[in-house]
């Protein structure tokens, strides 16, 4: 263990006699929690219209990489008449893998929001792509719009989250060759905008709540959870094993059975369980780059050759399980070369097959966009979005991870929310398919990860929390048996819950039928839910390190009841709040 995870796991063991006893003990700092998000904002409207803050931007440059790198010309024009000075940049020529972009540096602090305006205009029709962007890896975009430019100026508006602190940018992206394009002077700005919710007010389904099932066969097992979904990936169940050959159809072979055990196994124990298949994995005899590599093996990343065979795979598929699978995934994590080496446009003609034939089969089956990373998955879903994707899947899908701060998903996911506004899509239900706890290793000493208790049985209970507070709908936990501690949510008898585990199904049971009626946080350490079941209003309440707060009078609280299924009275309006979210009433 780290000195500071030692030192923090002291100072928790000696507050903890405080929350064992549900009254309160002296601390260094105590809190005073507001009723409500109104009572923490604590100014109105008007007061967070005034703390918007422009920002003081440097002189453009630009940013050019790439052996050789691209030829370009860029310069400053002189300004006439009082007008503010443009700048000019030409794409020359580009070699393979350069490129060229005009950028404004900009101080971003981690979780603000941002807005920016620039005026462009082209001396030709030409394409760009503006975007503020992290200016280290994985090099991702926070907002992102594509223009087509000509001579009339276009003002372009873009609003986005950061998600660190680390160097940032306004950035002109030109994607063509040999155009003038011109750029006037940007106007940059942080808003008051929050990332925490709510943003989905209906009670929390039984569907939120799903997960994936890694080792069926060994065991036969269920979730004491009893989850909504369980999304097949990694279970050798995709195109290149139910199809490895050309030709017709062996439904006898290991991965149809392996299928129909899934499929059946689902449907049989769940009280309402639905199973999500990933379709993808382009058998090698199919594919456009069958020597390609994977690590699912060679050809499997490209899209195939052959769009009638995609079209019988779905097809064959849709029929077979018709009415016993209704939910499917195109493709995994497209944005990562190792699982997708095709085109965006190449991804909308697959999903528009896909469509057709899932539709024709079963009106009622639901088609999931390709589910993508925190990495490049915001500029590969606006690309799909804007080439027409949205139109062919009623779901939109991403994939994320949260570390020992799941805080820090609430900007990436503002960021998704916002593209989607941007597309007319924002009324399809937003899905995290695959996400589970990784080891931040800017955070703690990742050789291996060491998670105290409050953290093993809180970190899940406050991502699903979160999640389904900043608008995420359904959320499929990647992996039930796991691989180590804090992520395995069962020991290795496949019957016995871990600490993690037992967390996580008592956070279920305080949000499953519950809707969220208010969401906020005090500083960066104390976050509340307001939320209520039937007529019965509760508050969750965690503190990212060991907290006293004063508990306000209006919400009445008397009891506490903690994760790990422990429950005391409330004496003195006082108590020492952990990193395992406690439910006050």
């Amino acid at each position: 263990m780290s000195r500071w995870s030692a030192l923090r796991c002291g100072r928790a063991l000696l507050l903890g006699l405080a929350l064992l006893a549900g009254i309160a003990r002296p601390a260094a700092a105590l809190v005073e929690l507001p009723a409500s998000s109104g009572a923490a904002a604590g100014g109105g409207r008007e007061r967070a219209m005034a703390a918007a803050r422009p920002l003081e931007l440097p002189g453009p440059r630009i940013n050019a990489w790439g052996q050789p790198a691209p030829r370009h010309e860029f310069e400053t024009l002189r300004a006439e008449g009082g007008s503010t000075p443009r700048h000019r940049l030409r794409i020359v020529e580009r070699a393979r893998g350069s490129d060229a972009h005009l950028f404004w540096p900009l101080p971003f602090r981690k979780g603000r929001a941002y807005q920016a305006e620039l005026t462009l205009s082209a001396a030709a029709p030409v394409d760009v792509e503006v975007m503020l962007r992290r200016d280290e890896p994985p090099w991702d975009p926070y907002a992102i719009r594509t223009l087509r430019l000509g001579r009339t100026p276009q003002t372009v508006r873009l609003e986005g989250w950061a998600l660190s602190d680390a160097p940032a940018s306004l950035r002109v992206a030109v994607l063509g060759e040999g155009v003038d394009v011109f750029a006037g002077r940007p106007a940059v700005r942080e808003t008051p905008g929050g990332a925490f919710g709510p943003a989905l007010t209906q009670p929390v389904p039984d569907a939120f709540f799903g997960v994936h099932l890694m080792r069926l066969g060994q065991h036969l097992n269920w979730p004491d959870f009893d989850p909504g979904f369980v999304r097949l990936w990694d279970t050798r169940t995709t195109w290149k094993d139910l199809q490895p050959e050309p030709g017709g159809w062996n439904f006898g072979n290991a991965a149809w059975r392996r299928l129909d055990l899934y499929v059946n196994h689902v449907r049989r124990v769940g009280r309402a369980a639905q199973p999500l298949l990933v379709l993808g994995q382009t058998p090698r005899w199919a594919s456009t780059e069958p020597d390609s590599h994977s690590p699912y093996g060679r050809g499997h990343a490209a899209p195939p050759r052959d769009t009638e065979d995609w079209r019988r795979y779905v097809r064959t598929l849709a029929r077979r399980y018709a009415g016993r699978i209704r939910h499917w995934e195109l493709w995994n994590e497209p944005d990562h070369s190792i699982f997708y080496r095709g085109s965006v446009e190449r991804m909308v003609e697959l999903a528009r097959v896909a469509r057709e034939e899932l539709k024709a089969a079963d009106p009622a089956n639901v088609l999931v966009s390709p589910g993508l990373t925190m990495g490049q998955g915001l500029r590969w879903l606006h690309r799909f979005l804007a080439a027409g994707g949205g139109r062919h899947v009623d779901v939109i899908a991403f994939h994320w991870y949260y570390d020992s701060a799941p805080e820090s998903l609430l900007p990436a996911i503002a960021n998704v929310r916002q593209l989607m506004r941007q597309h007319g899509v924002a009324d399809k239900p937003l899905w995290n398919t695959e996400g589970g706890l990784v080891c931040n290793k800017r955070l703690r000493d990742c050789s291996p990860m060491r998670l105290g208790e409050d953290e093993q049985l809180g970190l899940h209970a406050r991502a699903m929390l979160l999640m389904w507070s900043a608008g995420v709908a359904r959320f499929d936990y990647y992996f039930w048996e796991g691989r180590w501690p804090g992520e395995a949510l069962l020991e290795g008898d496949f019957r016995t819950p871990t600490l993690a585990g037992r967390g996580r199904a008592e956070a279920v049971r305080w949000m499953r039928g519950a809707r969220v009626l208010d969401a906020f946080h005090v500083g960066e350490r104390v976050w509340v839910l307001r939320m209520q079941r039937g007529e019965r209003r509760f508050s969750i309440v965690w503190a990212t390190e060991p907290t006293e707060v004063r508990l306000p009078r209006e919400w009445g609280s008397t009891r506490l009841r903690r994760l790990d299924g422990r429950a005391a009275r409330l004496e003195g309006g006082r108590v020492v709040v952990t990193e395992a979210p406690m439910l006050l009433q």
